[in-house]
């Protein structure tokens, strides 16, 4: 019955998104699980994205105005006025399918857990790419939600791509645990992904974790997301995460099973540093940031010891890095840019 539901917070963090937000805010309005708090945090728009905030009919939704600090902080802002006993994260210019609350909370409720973490899909301007939830129908108990879902948070094993995705939206959390630890997202100024830090406090304390085949979140590669628009400080955001979430590894008692897996994010990010900089630099100043890349101790260190197989051209592209072999890498990414892969 509808009555005997318990009550979920949505939040969803607002910043010049007057483009997408109504297909977000309608999508979450919409759900066929309808016992909702819907938090917008508006952190200081300059676009139209608070007004439309707040002209939007329906009671279930609270708005919250404040100054601009960042997607982590907008985050934190909601959970400090969700009342629900879950929470949910959607980000403003995604959105959901109708019944992805529903079958996340039914998964969640069928299994016992305080937390599900479900699926999604990709979706660009001409195709969507679908990304299920590789442990679908199993459910993790005490211990092994370190070893079987943190772990695999932080990338892949050197024996084949076994990750979960660590993203905070598609989960259903627990608002006890955030709350009883004061879990909360640092700022993505501070930490360039924000959610893997969030994740090494929140599942260290979940008891039961649940995944569900729901494929229903919907993340939308927009051009000016954080993710894909160029930060000429990206590498050392990435050095500096890498570096934390060693620490925190070794502080879980997970470094061993975890350290490869960091290591090829961290790679991964690498090459990701040195074809945004092809692309959006002149080609002198790509040649001086991505030999400074290259002669990077910590780059040289972790491909040392890197032990995971990524696929031949992935491997090219590290080993043109570990032999500092700027022009060729040029090269390569100006070809990968052209063709938009």
């Amino acid at each position: 019955m509808e009555s005997d539901k318990v009550k979920i917070s949505v939040i969803v963090p607002v910043y010049n998104v007057e483009h997408y937000l109504s297909r977000c805010v309608k999508s979450i309005i919409s759900q066929t699980y309808s016992n909702l708090e819907i938090i917008l945090v508006d952190d200081g728009s300059t676009d139209k994205s608070g007004k439309l905030c707040e002209g939007f009919k329906d009671t279930r939704i609270k708005v919250i105005h404040k100054k601009n600090e960042g997607l982590g902080k907008a985050r934190n802002t909601g959970i400090k006025y969700a009342t629900g006993k879950y929470i949910m994260f959607v980000d403003s210019d995604d959105y959901v399918d109708r019944t992805m609350v529903a079958n996340l909370y039914n998964s969640l409720r069928k299994n016992n857990a305080d937390t599900c973490i479900g699926g999604f899909k990709r979706v660009f301007s001409n195709k969507t790419e679908v990304y299920k939830n590789k442990y679908s129908n199993q459910t993790f108990y005490g211990k092994e939600v370190l070893t079987n879902v943190l772990v695999k948070m932080f990338g892949k094993s050197s024996k084949k791509d076994d990750h979960i995705e660590m993203s905070a939206w598609k989960v259903l959390f627990n608002s006890d645990i955030i709350k009883k630890y004061n879990i909360l997202f640092p700022s993505e100024r501070k930490f360039i992904s924000e959610d893997i830090i969030f994740d090494t406090e929140y599942f260290p304390r979940a008891h039961v974790v649940t995944m569900s085949d729901d494929i229903g979140y919907n993340y939308c590669d927009n051009d000016n997301s954080l993710t894909t628009k160029y930060n000429p400080t990206r590498f050392n955001l990435q050095k500096l995460l890498f570096k934390e979430l060693v620490k925190r590894s070794k502080n879980l008692g997970i470094f061993d099973l975890s350290y490869q897996r960091i290591l090829d994010t961290f790679i991964a990010n690498v090459r990701y540093c040195v074809k945004l900089d092809q692309k959006y630099l002149s080609r002198k100043d790509a040649k001086s940031k991505i030999l400074s890349i290259c002669q990077d101790n910590t780059v040289q260190v972790a491909l040392e010891k890197h032990r995971v197989n990524d696929g031949i051209k992935s491997n090219f592209v590290n080993f043109l890095v570990m032999k500092k072999k700027v022009n060729f890498l040029l090269l390569i990414m100006q070809l990968k840019n052209k063709l938009g892969v």
